[in-house]
């Protein structure tokens, strides 16, 4: 296994751990408490721990693919700790966009709380748009239509700012 593959296979495992727990009915308290980031809760820890949390088994699936897919193509380029504290900023970043732009639209519209890699995910595929502009990337909904990734991430950011705009409430779009 290469260095960039072991430090994946970590993220990955702390994050299926985290998703096992929430199949715990006896920890379900402790993880909405602490693994989910509600603005509104004033515990900020979990602008750190809800980027590895995920309840449901295909958002996981799918992050955890994607983490696997192309992590170690900018681990090859930012190396291990930088790799590492690159993901984090990018999760815990997510998460402040998210919770400074739910307090301030907190009177036209519910606050939302959110939970997953997806915003580490997102900032990872920014990185290597930018490295690697010609790269093919595979959406799991089109599995045999590679895309070029400096088309499928503006894309893919643009459906968020639609799902802003339009307040679509699948997930919380500012996050990712």
């Amino acid at each position: 296994m290469t260095e960039a593959e072991k430090t994946m296979t970590v993220f990955i495992g702390v994050n299926v751990l985290i998703f096992g727990c929430w199949k715990l009915p006896v920890m379900k308290p402790f993880m909405q408490r602490y693994f989910i980031h509600n603005p509104a809760s004033g515990r900020l820890v979990t602008l750190l721990t809800s980027c590895f949390s995920h309840k449901e088994l295909i958002p996981l699936t799918i992050n955890m693919v994607g983490l696997w897919s192309f992590g170690p193509m900018l681990y090859d380029v930012l190396g291990k700790e930088q790799f590492v504290a690159t993901y984090l900023s990018l999760g815990i970043g997510a998460n402040v966009i998210s919770h400074v732009t739910n307090l301030a639209l907190r009177h036209s519209r519910p606050i939302q709380s959110s939970l997953g890699a997806s915003g580490a995910l997102y900032g990872l595929l920014s990185g290597i748009m930018l490295t690697q502009p010609d790269w093919d990337l595979f959406i799991p909904y089109l599995p045999s239509m590679p895309i070029k990734i400096s088309y499928a991430v503006p894309t893919l950011m643009s459906l968020d700012v639609a799902g802003i705009l339009m307040r679509w409430r699948m997930y919380d779009h500012f996050v990712s």
